[in-house]
């Protein structure tokens, strides 16, 4: 991929056309029920912004912020994978949301038993639900999809 990334006689559209089907594709798979921390958020940010500095041909010692790469939309590009998998995974949820069943009942987190000793994870229904801005109660309750 480096090859491709670095060749200029390929137009920087191309590229990122490459960049969506074959990197994306292949980092975005099983995205659906990734529980999403602050800390991955920063680092898919990261990695997209490393391959936009890739494409464009962009070294950190020009030192451009990521506003101004973005700014460039020199192939007409946006910071799309964080939305994307933000898309996916309510698309996800929704799926599981509308039918009865044990993956919606470990979905919402009412499967008996005893918890872990120590702080709780989190779960796929907290990172939603940060990333809508309501409660798991509510979350629950909204058909998404």
């Amino acid at each position: 991929m480096g090859t491709i990334f670095k060749n200029r006689n390929i137009q920087f559209g191309t590229k990122v056309k490459v960049l969506k089907a074959y990197v994306w594709s292949v980092l975005m798979y099983g995205s659906e029920c990734w529980t999403i921390s602050k800390e991955m958020e920063k680092r898919l940010l990261a990695v997209e912004m490393w391959f936009l500095r890739r494409i464009f041909r962009i070294s950190w010692t020009e030192k451009k912020t990521n506003e101004e790469i973005v700014q460039l939309r020199l192939a007409n590009t946006d910071r799309s994978l964080l939305r994307l998998l933000r898309k996916r995974q309510m698309e996800f949820f929704g799926h599981i949301n509308r039918h009865d069943g044990l993956e919606k009942l470990m979905l919402h987190g009412k499967v008996e038993g005893r918890h872990a000793r120590g702080r709780q994870r989190q779960t796929f229904m907290d990172s939603l639900s940060r990333y809508i801005n309501t409660s798991n109660k509510n979350l629950s309750k909204l058909d998404i999809f």
